[in-house]
């Protein structure tokens, strides 16, 4: 759908989202209006405010590089992982370089948005969704008897309130491995879940995880490899790299990672070997303060902290758009429904590893489309995605590729002589979305450079190289072999 020159568009969120959405949509020509429920934009990233799951202090779990746009790099004097008051302030930046701030309207929260398209009431030739993923707390109903202090990962506000107090954190998912381990040394901790997890660190030998987990190869191999040989080599790379659970006294995952899933923390594993986080299977029944988990075993525990996700919150959408979307948001990549045209929706899904620069691919792209500059499928083929079964959670790699590619700016390596090894093998950074293609920028090949330079990356796995081959991908195998040789022993020293 290609809207006029001019068009109106009407942005629901002024988070990261949001703010991305409408510097792209400013760059296509159309007259933006962004809709913030809060008295400042920032969405969860206003640490401490009402509105914002993060307390103030947390760190984030994705790099400094990662957690930005391409079109503003992180400052420099950031630390690998900022603090949720430095993103913040990156976004406040972002949003004043960009002339996003004068199009937000602050402290208004949005009631019904209808095809039409209007805006309570108010008429735009197009609404974008940006309202966040986080916005509603799920609490099982096992808890709801607790007879002592419940509270949800969103309401979590620091280990100060709980020192010394017997804790529970349900879930094991990042949030809750981040509590626990961010308790551990303030209070006793039990850290109870359905289903143990592999577990990788945040950093190992100085390389963000990021940098580590999410590369371009990893993304091929994702997409090509037979889903159970992906998931016995990922099982075993995992093992190599952050070892095995039962070795530091975690129950043992599920042999198929696939089953057992992925969680990230620096410091839980080493936690539990320690003894300062006691680890339990999931909770069957509660009696007052007494939990009783699936194994028979039991405790006394003073608060518990659900780490047990959230549940889809749009309710502002309103008329034929709920019996459309359905329950769980089916759309195409995760931006459209062909039956809702001038309608987009950004991050609006659960993910592993980083936000920012999948948020950005998505309001290009939506600005692309939008202003003629890219073309969606067919209803037909849109209607065939819709009906393959999307994952529950997303692999940040495996989505960069995605949408890279529906914009056109997923780069060739082999493209880029001397950056083919890092662009493969190396982190997917804003910049490599701005080499080639629509909104392609004269300086991200040498910003891709910089910021490589910024942290070392873990070595070339020959294994890798030997399976990039066996995809098709042999002249790249190739060209990659030969920048190797002539650093010999190099890491990929950035």
């Amino acid at each position: 759908m290609r809207l006029r020159s001019g068009a109106r568009i009407a942005i629901v969120g002024a988070g990261p989202s949001g703010i991305v959405a409408a510097k792209h949509a400013l760059d296509a020509g159309f007259e933006v209006t962004v809709f913030e429920a809060g008295e400042r934009l920032g969405g969860q990233w206003r640490a401490g405010a009402p509105d914002s799951g993060m307390w103030l202090g947390m760190r984030t779990n994705t790099s400094r590089a990662m957690t930005a746009f391409s079109d503003l790099p992180a400052p420099p004097g950031h630390p690998l992982h900022p603090a949720a008051e430095q993103i913040h302030a990156y976004l406040e930046r972002y949003a004043r370089m960009f002339g996003v701030c004068d199009r937000i309207r602050v402290e208004t929260r949005v009631q019904a948005v209808r095809p039409g398209w209007t805006v309570d009431g108010e008429p735009f030739d197009a609404v974008i969704v940006a309202s966040g993923r986080f916005r509603k707390p799920s609490v099982p109903a096992v808890v709801g008897s607790f007879g002592g202090e419940l509270l949800h990962a969103f309401d979590y506000a620091g280990a100060s309130a709980f020192t010394d107090r017997a804790v529970l954190v349900y879930g094991n998912g990042v949030s809750g491995l981040e509590i626990a381990s961010d308790l551990a040394a303030h209070a006793p901790v039990i850290s109870a879940f359905r289903k143990s997890r592999y577990v990788i660190q945040k950093v190992v030998d100085g390389v963000p995880s990021d940098w580590q987990w999410y590369t371009l190869f990893g993304a091929l191999e994702r997409r090509l490899l037979p889903a159970e040989q992906w998931g016995r080599r990922q099982r075993e790379r995992v093992l190599r790299v952050a070892g095995h659970p039962a070795e530091f006294g975690v129950p043992a995952p599920d042999a198929d990672l696939r089953v057992a899933g992925i969680s990230l923390c620096q410091d839980y594993l080493a936690q539990v070997k320690a003894g300062q986080i006691l680890c339990r299977p999931t909770i069957s029944r509660i009696d007052g303060r007494t939990v009783t988990f699936a194994d028979g075993s039991s405790a006394v525990v003073e608060a518990i902290i659900c780490a047990t996700g959230y549940d889809l919150d749009v309710p502002y959408l309103r008329a034929s758009v709920p019996d459309i979307l359905g329950v769980d948001l089916p759309l195409y990549q995760r931006t459209f429904h062909p039956d809702l045209p001038g309608l987009a929706v950004i991050g609006q899904f659960l993910l592993q590893g980083p936000y920012f620069p999948l948020l950005e691919l998505q309001a290009r792209w939506i600005a692309a489309v939008w202003s003629g500059q890219a073309l969606l499928p067919s209803v037909e083929r849109m209607r065939d995605a819709l009906a393959c079964p999307r994952p529950t959670l997303e692999a940040h790699n495996a989505l960069a590729l995605t949408l890279s590619e529906e914009l056109g700016v997923s780069p060739d390596p082999l493209a880029w002589p001397d950056l083919t090894e890092p662009l493969l093998f190396g982190p997917m950074l804003p910049a490599r979305y701005r080499l080639s293609g629509p909104g392609a920028l004269a300086s991200a090949s040498a910003q891709f450079a910089r910021q490589l330079a910024s942290s070392p990356r873990a070595p070339v796995d020959p294994a890798d190289l030997d399976a990039l081959s066996g995809f098709g991908w042999r002249a790249a195998a190739a060209a990659v072999t030969a920048a190797l040789a002539e650093r010999p022993g190099a890491s990929g020293s950035a």
